[in-house]
């Protein structure tokens, strides 16, 4: 099996892009969408800003990009960059050349931003 990664600047063109693969057959369990959720204003986030100019939010965000990035074989800083401003990161595991074939024509067609080359993809 093998990984690649896909940015979108553009959230809604991301999460297109990933409905469509599934839609031409790519398994939806290869298929992963990495963004921030947002977030309502808890009391806890902003205390956190008033005690530490929200340091532990900060770290707590980091952790989650490392941890979600944390299966890929990519570097995968740019990428969490992408998602830190907004946008979409789209992980995709693929099991044959053809999967790869019709996964980079979906995601340039969508409008991919930035993207790797086809990796050897850890266990999940």
């Amino acid at each position: 099996m093998s990984n690649a990664l896909f940015a979108f600047d553009d959230r809604d063109a991301g999460q297109r892009a990933a409905d469509r693969l599934i839609d031409r057959g790519v398994s939806p369990a290869a298929v992963h969408v990495h963004m921030h959720e947002p977030y309502e204003e808890s009391l806890g986030r902003k205390a956190d800003e008033q005690i530490s100019g929200g340091l532990i939010t900060n770290l707590l965000d980091l952790f989650q990009g490392i941890f979600d990035f944390g299966s890929s074989p990519h570097d995968a800083a740019a990428f969490e960059e992408t998602v830190r401003r907004g946008g979409v990161v789209v992980s995709v595991d693929a099991d044959s050349d053809d999967e790869q074939v019709t996964v980079d024509e979906i995601m340039l067609a969508a409008g991919c931003d930035q993207h790797t080359g086809w990796s050897h993809a850890p266990a999940r």
